[in-house]
Order: structure tokens, then sequence, then C-alpha cells
């Protein structure tokens, strides 16, 4: 089986002028960042533009992987 990388916690997202992703109505990323729902109905930055958010609205995966069943790890596409 391929080995399973652990899944990135997502970063909080900052209240933040141009340049940036917004995410939502209120919240930002940097750029080269993702926005990605957390839980709450709130938002977080995923560090990969490409990466791929979880469903446990805390982690998401570098760009190729994706998340496991419950968010535990991160395999390749």
């Amino acid at each position: 089986a391929p080995r399973r990388a652990p899944p990135i916690p997502l970063q909080a997202t900052g209240i933040a002028p141009g340049g940036l992703v917004p995410c939502g109505a209120t919240g930002s990323c940097h750029r080269g960042q993702r926005c990605c729902r957390a839980q709450g109905g709130s938002w977080g930055c995923c560090p990969f533009a490409q990466g791929s958010c979880c469903s446990d609205g805390r982690h998401c995966c570098p760009a190729g992987s994706r998340c496991t069943a419950g968010g535990w790890g991160c395999s390749p596409q």
C-alpha cells in the first residue's frame, strides 16, 4: 500500500487587504494558498494553492493527493 502522508492543518484566515485570496465574506488567505471550509462554517487556509480540502474541516493535503476517509492521511491521487 502507498505510504500515507499526514494531512496539513489548516491555518487561520486573516482579515487582510489586496493581493490575497478572499474566503467567504470576511476572511482571506495569502496568495499561493487555498481557502478551505473549516468547522463551524468558518474558513481556513491550506498552504497549497492546488491542495485539496479535507472533509473534517481541519486539514488539507498537497496537490496530487487527497484526504483519506476521516481526514487522517493524504493518499496519492
